[in-house]
């Protein structure tokens, strides 16, 4: 350590060099650097004792750094036979009575002009410099004598939780589901807009929800809580006068579904009255129409390199509105301990095509109505709380959140060892372990708020208090909301009271383009770019993010309260920010659903179609003709996963208005519907049936339901390995063709498919429609599922494909403008039949025709006896179809796309033991 001091003691007191040549600016800024950093590290180092490993790297870069030259008089403190000789040197001389080595004549210490040689010292001291901030203990700050505690915002925080209680005590008294179609409210409160007369009257914004079989609709409505004895009179008088009702919540509700206007309820000494309803100021009616802050977490995970799902001004003004809405309603019942990320949602507004404002986000609550039969709904469970290290639950998932939300990042993936065995103090450990990063990575009052959050430093020192004390609130908005509102003061100018007015290009900009992308997706509000052939391929990001957070799992109701913070009166915000850069993305879980080219076959597409028909007719039997014969067949069993189908369709009828025989079994694993519930809501699954059934003539096909709209909810993964499981051990099928991609892997999901494939299952998946934006979906990028991509009529890859991977081989083949079924007045489409294009059409293709291929051979074997030389047993390996699918390969199409096509082997000029022969043959030279 001795050594290091007296290297970096050298560099802080270094004069530049003096030189005949001008130095460059570069080398100036370097030195610059290297002295700035010295100086820190040497007054840091009679504080900080670095590691010994830390030491030893940075005395290496060192001397890679010095050049030390001496004429061999003055060279005896030079010994080339101890570690860093040219240092030691360097010390020697400064020890002889002057710090000042240039006095020394005949010997010269220069440094390296080697860029790498500097950066390499700079980063060493950098590297020591934060872990020296890191080990660096602040002592807790308590307030002094100057701190306003009396301020008009904390005191307005302390009203609004009285008006809270009131709330909740209403609620649960008088909020009565009387009918069937109530049973399961889900209610959003929002936060109220301070007023100048906010002592008399309290409003807030307000979303009820009621549960359909397809999706929840959404009623927006205001609560105005009226305090007797501050009340004055409002403009807003009551529409209907006398004592409201037990059952007027409910009936109000239900009347004002689909109105124009929103519903609005005054609470009144404990009674609800309606009043004149007003306009509306959302657009959402829907939750799919919602996003929420687990959906920007997610797409974090999928950026590469310093990308941020949010720029840093829109994390700390969300951050800042977050605490500040979020203190009337900590430790009441409002809030579950479980209160986390995936309950911030974000509602699109009225204006079509402008994003949520993100200063007005929403808090998803659980809040159980009484119903008919008398059941009440239960405030925060103790259970887990109590064995809990912190003081409050909720004030602890607070200061997570702003943990979290400054890495864009769940705190189970910052942990140790994420896949370890977890407790109810897990996350809290976890966070206290990140705030030695966060006071690196943050600014100090960003991290101050958060260390208050997480070690209780609102509590005044050496008394006995809880949270429900004034005082304690008092200390927990100076010590924690004011401390975030420095930070966004210090940055940009901006208070608290400047965020209740927006405007929607600060409102974009505070979005980021990343940000602004899966808020717009995840709205359904994507905005197709151009390609070359004319059409349109989706925005490439697809999230695997919910639309609508973990509690509305609950078949009880929820409640979502908007938090907008304290806004003074001004409707819009004055933001500035700064948009990240990576291209828009899509979320769409079917690709095809959302290729915006001709609904029209076109002629290369419909000849490219008779051409494979013709050659498999050529080859293979019919399903009936087959079923007909005797011998040992056994037809080919294929599950199709998707979105059900249209048991309507006419093309999927026979001339006995029966459904194709070859329709075996439909079962819906769509979560919380039952298995009969199999019909195609979005006509994509009825399409791929479609395409199946033309394609493998002699399957017999099994639906596998395994979602009910376009996008990812999240039970979906869940549903799908459920699928996957059943058509193994129960349908015990031999091909599943799953035209779907999602962006992460899934435990469950791999099991299954893992299963499937150990039990020689062949399985198809759609490689993504997201071009060169991103690789391959999941699960067609899993080893050994056939990854299948798209071509136009005349074999050219499609635009969206993804690059093709030169690791792999990438199967492709037609998926272009290609017509198959489609329910009849879907979307528009009066026609039976419609033409769609991704790599999700070209996927039932494929996989139709590896069941054409095992359909042929097993009807080539059927009155053979069995024995080894047996080919379908042999095709049931992953590897055997691969090496027949690759000699239908006769020349790699674009940037290394293998391009299928059938006729190389269902030639129709040969006789069908020929082509069995040919299939003979790949097997015979399989391992040549």
């Amino acid at each position: 350590m001795s050594l290091l001091q007296s290297v970096l003691g050298f560099f802080v007191r270094r004069r530049p060099e003096r030189s005949a040549q001008p130095t460059s600016l570069e080398s100036r800024k370097r030195a610059a650097w290297l002295r700035t950093e010295a100086f820190l590290q040497q007054e840091a180092a009679a504080f900080e004792e670095p590691d010994p490993e830390r030491i030893a790297r940075t005395l290496r870069a060192f001397e890679d750094y010095v050049q030390y030259s001496s004429d061999g008089e003055s060279d005896s403190g030079f010994r080339r036979d101890m570690p860093y000789p040219k240092l030691r040197a360097m010390r020697s001389m400064m020890e002889h009575g002057t710090h000042d080595p240039s006095s020394y004549p005949g010997t010269t210490i220069r440094v390296s002009k080697r860029k790498r040689d500097s950066d390499a010292v700079i980063e060493e001291l950098s590297s020591m410099e934060r872990e020296a901030r890191k080990r660096r203990v602040l002592a807790r700050e308590e307030p002094n004598a100057a701190d306003n505690l009396e301020e008009p915002d904390a005191d307005f925080a302390v009203l609004m939780r009285r008006h809270l209680v009131s709330l909740d005590n209403a609620l649960r008294k008088h909020w009565i589901c009387v009918c069937q179609k109530c049973s399961g409210l889900s209610v959003r409160l929002s936060l109220p807009q301070q007023r100048k007369d906010f002592n008399a009257e309290t409003s807030f914004e307000v979303f009820f929800g009621v549960r359909s079989p397809i999706e929840t609709a959404l009623q927006e409505a205001k609560i105005t809580i009226k305090d007797v004895q501050n009340r004055m009179r409002s403009a807003s008088e009551p529409a209907m006068s006398g004592a409201s009702e037990f059952a007027h919540i409910c009936q109000s509700i239900t009347e004002s579904l689909g109105q124009r206007n929103c519903l609005h309820l005054a609470l009144e000494g404990g009674i609800f009255q309606r009043l004149r309803p007003q306009p509306k100021t959302f657009g959402g009616e829907q939750l799919s129409r919602t996003v929420s802050l687990s959906a920007l977490f997610k797409r974090q995970q999928e950026l590469r390199g310093s990308s941020s799902a949010l720029p840093l001004k829109g994390k700390r003004i969300l951050a800042v509105i977050l605490a500040t809405a979020l203190l009337p309603f900590l430790e009441t019942p409002w809030l579950q301990p479980s209160f986390n990320h995936s309950n911030i949602l974000f509602v699109e507004p009225l204006q079509d095509g402008e994003l949520p404002d993100i200063t007005k986000p929403f808090l998803a609550m659980e809040h159980i109505p009484i119903v008919s039969a008398g059941k009440t709904g239960s405030g925060v469970s103790s259970d887990s709380s109590k064995h809990m290290v912190h003081p409050n639950a909720t004030v602890l998932a607070l200061g997570i959140l702003l943990c979290e939300l400054h890495y864009c990042t769940p705190v189970q993936l910052m942990a140790k060892d994420p896949q370890g065995a977890r407790n109810v103090n897990s996350d809290y450990y976890t966070s206290l372990d990140m705030l030695k990063s966060l006071e690196v990575d943050a600014g100090v009052d960003y991290y101050l708020a958060t260390k208050a959050c997480l070690q209780w430093e609102y509590y005044p020192p050496g008394q006995q208090a809880d949270f429900e004390s004034v005082d304690v609130q008092r200390l927990f908005y100076q010590n924690v909301i004011k401390r975030l509102e420095a930070e966004i003061f210090k940055s940009w100018g901006l208070r608290i009271q400047n965020l209740g007015s927006f405007d929607p290009r600060q409102n974009e900009l505070c979005w980021g383009s990343i940000g602004q992308e899966v808020v717009r997706h995840q709205t359904g509000k994507a905005e197709p770019s151009g390609i070359n052939n004319g059409a349109h391929a989706p925005l490439p990001y697809r999230s695997i993010s919910d639309a609508a957070p973990a509690s509305y799992s609950s078949v009880h109701s929820d409640v979502v309260l908007r938090m907008a913070g304290p806004a003074h009166s001004s409707p819009g915000l004055q933001l500035r920010g700064h948009s990240a850069e990576p291209p828009t993305k899509s979320l769409y879980f079917f690709d095809a659903s959302h290729q915006t080219g001709s609904e029209q076959e076109s002629p290369l597409s419909q000849q490219w179609m008779d051409n494979l028909l013709s050659s498999i007719h050529h080859h293979v039997d019919p399903y009936d003709a087959a079923e007909a014969g005797s011998g040992t067949f056994k037809p080919v069993r294929i599950a199709i996963l998707d979105s059900g189908f249209d048991p309507e369709n006419p093309l999927l009828m026979t001339e006995g208005q029966r459904l194709d025989p070859r329709i075996k079994e439909a079962r819906s694993f769509v979560h919380q519907t039952a298995a009969h519930e199999i019909r195609d809501e979005i006509g994509h699954g009825t399409h791929a049936l479609g395409l199946l059934l033309n394609v493998a003539t002699c399957a017999e096909i099994f639906i596998a339901r395994v979602a009910n709209r376009e996008t990812l909810d999240r039970n979906t993964y869940d549903d799908i390995a459920k699928a996957i499981n059943h058509a193994v051990s129960e349908w015990k099928v031999d091909i599943i063709s799953m035209s779907f991609g999602i962006r992460e892997y899934n435990e469950p999901m791999k099991t299954a498919i893992s299963n499937a494939l150990h039990s020689q299952t062949l399985l198809f998946a759609a490689a993504s429609n997201d071009g060169a934006n991103l690789g391959r979906a999941f699960p067609a990028k899993y080893p050994s599922v056939f990854c299948i991509h798209s071509t136009d009529g005349n074999g050219n890859p499609s635009a969206f494909n993804p690059t093709a991977d030169d690791k792999d081989v990438n199967f492709s083949l037609l998926g272009e403008n290609v017509s198959s079924h489609w329910p009849i007045g879907k979307n528009g489409h009066n026609e039976p039949v419609k033409a769609m294009s991704g790599t999700s059409v070209a996927t039932p293709i494929a996989a139709g025709l590896a069941a054409a291929i095992l359909s042929f051979v097993r009807q080539q074997e059927q009155h053979m006896a069995p024995g080894n030389e047996l080919l379908a047993p042999w095709l049931k390996d992953v590897h055997s179809m691969d090496e027949v699918l690759k000699s239908m390969v006769k020349q790699r199409r674009g940037a290394g796309y293998d391009y299928i096509t059938p006729h190389s082997l269902f030639d129709r000029r040969a006789t069908r033991q020929q082509v069995y022969d040919k299939i003979k043959d790949i097997r015979r030279h399989l391992y040549d």
